[in-house]
C-alpha cells in the first residue's frame, strides 16, 4: 500500500491551500461583523484551574511547573464560557471570542480534539435576539464562501432562509416520541427514572447507570441531531435549567 503523502509537500498544500484563504475570509468577516456591533474580542487564558463541569465533555489534562518546582494540575478549556462570564459579571455588556479550544475523547468524523470556537454573549438582551444573530452569521459565512446552498451526507440547507426555531421539547416530542416537559419540574429539578422509562418504550440503549443527563444527550444525539438542518438551519432553544451551566433562567 501506498503510504499517504505528507500535508506540507507542495502539491499536496496547493489543493487545500484555498480553503485557508477562504478560512481567513470568513474569520476576517465575523470579526468586522462584531466588531460594527461594538462588541469586544476577548482571549480568554486556554490553561485553567478547573476543567469545568458539562457532565459529557473531557478536558486534557497538564502539570504545570513554577520556578519553585512546586507542581499544579491544569486543564486546557473544553470552551471559554467560564471566563466569559467572569467578564460580564465584571461588567462587560458584549463580547466574543474565537479561538482554540480542546475536548478529550472526542476524534471522529465529525470532531477533532482541538478546533475554533466562535462564542459571544449580549448582556441584558433576550435570547431572540441571540436568535437573529446565529442567522445573521450563518448566512454572512456562506455570502464570503460564495456559495447559495449548504450540503453534507446528502442533505442540503439554504443559509440564507429563515431559519426553523424549535424548542427542545417540541424536537423530544417530533423526533423522539418523548415528552420531555414530563420529567422536568418547575424548580428545574429531574426525573431520571420517568426519562428512563420513556426511552425504553421508544427503543433506545439504556444503562442502568445512566443519569438524567445521560438520557437527554442520548436522544439529543441519536434521534434529534441527525434531523435538524433540513432545508434550513435548525435552532434549538429552551435547554432544561439542568443542561444551561451558568445561565440566568428566563423570566417567562
Amino acid at each position: 500500500m501506498t503510504a499517504a503523502s505528507p500535508w506540507w509537500t507542495p502539491d499536496v498544500h496547493a489543493d487545500r491551500r484555498p480553503r485557508l484563504i477562504l478560512r481567513n475570509a470568513i474569520t476576517a468577516a465575523l470579526r468586522d461583523w462584531f466588531a460594527r456591533r461594538d462588541f469586544v474580542e476577548v482571549e480568554t487564558a486556554a490553561l485553567q484551574i478547573s476543567p469545568g463541569n458539562e457532565a459529557h465533555l473531557s478536558a486534557f489534562a497538564t502539570d504545570a511547573i513554577g520556578p519553585d518546582g512546586q507542581h499544579q494540575p491544569l486543564y486546557l478549556h473544553t470552551s471559554p464560557e467560564f471566563a466569559c462570564k467572569k467578564l460580564l459579571t465584571a461588567g462587560e455588556k458584549r463580547i466574543f471570542s474565537l479561538s482554540a479550544v480542546y475536548r478529550n475523547r472526542e476524534r471522529g468524523p465529525l470532531h477533532h480534539p482541538s478546533f475554533t470556537m466562535l462564542e459571544w454573549y449580549r448582556a441584558d438582551e433576550t435570547y431572540e435576539r441571540l436568535m437573529e444573530d446565529c442567522a445573521g452569521l450563518v448566512a454572512l459565512a456562506a455570502e464570503r464562501a460564495g456559495t447559495k446552498r449548504f450540503s453534507f451526507r446528502g442533505r442540503e440547507a439554504d443559509p440564507f432562509a429563515e431559519p426553523e426555531r424549535l424548542s427542545v421539547a417540541e424536537a423530544f416530542a417530533r423526533y423522539a416520541g418523548i415528552d420531555l416537559l414530563a420529567t422536568v419540574a418547575a424548580d428545574g429539578s429531574t426525573d431520571r427514572e420517568a426519562l428512563y422509562t420513556a426511552l425504553v418504550a421508544v427503543g433506545l440503549r439504556t444503562a442502568p447507570d445512566d443519569n438524567w443527563a445521560d438520557l437527554f444527550s442520548r436522544v439529543m444525539v441519536e434521534k434529534i441531531e441527525p434531523m435538524l438542518g433540513r432545508g434550513c438551519a435548525t435552532i434549538l432553544y429552551g435547554y432544561p435549567i439542568s443542561e444551561a451551566a451558568l445561565a440566568r433562567p428566563s423570566a417567562d
